[in-house]
């Protein structure tokens, strides 16, 4: 039985989709050359015998040939061209396929981390004896895991509102950098090892939807937490103002990115290191908030190992 299924799922080179697709492309400019090479030949021919039988030639015969070509050279071109797209559109399909397979991948494991940590903590309170002191250190590790868990979650929810435009902001004023301070605070478990810096303060008053915004600021920290192998890892925020918009800054000391993947990571799915665990959604989340908001937000960095920097613009809003 076992031999039976590898045989089914062992792949031959032979049924490889681009083997496939470059027959087809020259099974088709093979079939053209010899209908053209025989019409020709053909026409060649009947001219031949006309001219024996001293039958004057049709002097349309020479427009009507190349006509007859043009046209099957066009159709055979539209039928490569639709051979082409297909072939894009199945390997685009497969791409997305991948995707999909390594954000179920990474977010299982997401999933399962929290849940494997609750059970050890439940396998441990019936097993021993605590006293009081013991007992809330480790409920203050398990109201830890039961956010993490929450947190992803409501992820996978809001990706739904996101995609269905079906999300309603809940939108209040906010005082920015004392946001991010008292957010700072409260997963400070997470960053205790990461320098977060101000570099500058100014008057960051906006109306958003504060959830919302934990969500896109979390996303863009922690991001830069994975993606960054310095010795002495840091992240950098400088915020500036003009009469409508708010600017955020977010620089970091990280591994950087490359040119041909700064527009790219904002795609659902997408990681730039595989090796890095993660969903593939969190920049995706990040970008569809501040469009929520109406604004908008770009990568930069000078190339690997380099750093970079997220720049995001947040109309102030009203009430």
């Amino acid at each position: 039985m076992r031999a039976s299924i590898a045989h089914m799922t062992r792949s031959y080179w032979y049924t490889h989709p681009l083997f496939i697709f470059v027959i087809s492309l020259l099974a088709l400019g093979s079939a053209l050359s010899i209908y053209i090479s025989t019409y020709l030949r053909f026409n060649k021919a009947f001219g031949q015998f006309m001219e024996s039988r001293n039958i004057e030639p049709l002097r349309l015969l020479d427009h009507t040939t190349w006509f007859n070509i043009l046209i099957m050279s066009i159709l055979i071109g539209l039928i490569i061209a639709g051979i082409v797209i297909i072939y894009v559109y199945y390997q685009k399909v497969i791409q997305l396929y991948r995707m999909q397979q390594n954000f179920i991948n990474g977010f299982t494991h997401e999933l399962k981390t929290p849940v494997a940590s609750l059970n050890l903590f439940l396998d441990t309170f019936l097993m021993h004896d605590m006293n009081r002191e013991e007992q809330v250190k480790y409920f203050h590790f398990m109201k830890k895991d039961t956010d993490r868990l929450s947190d992803n979650i409501s992820q996978i929810l809001n990706l739904a509102k996101f995609e269905d435009k079906s999300y309603h902001l809940d939108k209040d004023k906010v005082n920015l950098q004392e946001f991010l301070e008292q957010l700072l605070a409260k997963h400070f478990h997470i960053f205790e090892n990461y320098k977060i810096k101000f570099l500058n303060r100014a008057n960051t008053i906006l109306v958003a939807d504060v959830h919302l915004l934990e969500v896109l600021f979390m996303n863009l920290w922690t991001n830069s937490i994975s993606y960054n192998d310095s010795d002495k890892p840091r992240i950098e925020m400088e915020f500036s103002r003009s009469s409508s918009v708010v600017e955020i800054r977010i620089r970091d000391n990280g591994i950087g990115i490359a040119r041909a993947d700064l527009k790219k990571i904002f795609r659902k799915y997408y990681r730039v290191e595989k090796a890095v665990k993660g969903s593939g959604i969190g920049l995706y989340m990040v970008q569809q908030i501040v469009k929520l908001h109406g604004g908008s937000i770009k990568a930069e960095s000078t190339g690997i190992g380099k750093g970079s920097t997220f720049v995001v613009i947040i109309p102030t809003g009203t009430l």
